[in-house]
């Protein structure tokens, strides 16, 4: 009987050993293989900004020649004594292709004022798409008493939004840029 126990206890100890073993194994295996599988495969020269990497000198892989239209809205905060506006409020554009759009803002105040551009989509999910490969809401923009500016963006919307199954009714899409006043 008491070889038994003392059996009993063996096999109960080897199977812990055993577990021990194979969780710590599991763990240590999982870190690794986590890196590699969320590991962002960023060139040269790209950067990442909301999880959409972004190339300033990169080109669009493929022009389609499905369209979408896209209207452009200009806000500006009601802290913020400027006036800013698109110089064209609507455009047809091919998916892939880029597009340069401009935008007028004039300082009315009697000061000196820098100010910071946030930018909207909608339908929200299509930003994952768009590719700004210049734009003036990268940094702060001062305007001098009276100044007036022209802002340029430059963009595509990437091709691989075609094989996005959400997007397949996709026809519309508006851009918001409302300007505030920077505060550093």
């Amino acid at each position: 009987m008491l070889n038994n126990i003392v059996q009993y206890k063996k096999k109960f100890f080897i199977i812990i050993a055993i577990n021990i073993f194979l969780i710590t194994s599991i763990l240590l295996l999982s870190i690794p293989a986590y890196k590699y599988l969320v590991k962002d495969k960023v060139a040269d020269n790209d950067f990442v900004k909301g999880q959409v990497i972004i190339n300033p000198k990169a080109k669009s892989p493929a022009i389609l020649s499905r369209t979408l239209n896209i209207e452009f809205i200009a806000k500006v905060n009601e802290s913020l004594n400027w006036e800013f506006l698109p110089l064209q409020k609507n455009i047809k554009i091919k998916i892939g292709e880029n597009n340069i759009i401009k935008y007028k803002g004039k300082n009315l105040s009697n000061e000196i004022i820098t100010s910071t551009a946030n930018f909207i989509v909608n339908p929200e999910a299509a930003q994952a798409y768009l590719v700004k490969t210049e734009c003036f809401c990268f940094t702060e923009q001062t305007l001098k008493p009276g100044e007036s500016q022209i802002f340029t963006m430059v963009f595509y919307i990437d091709p691989s939004i075609d094989s996005d199954w959400y997007f397949d009714n996709l026809k519309d899409l508006v851009f918001t840029y409302e300007f505030s006043e920077y505060k550093s």
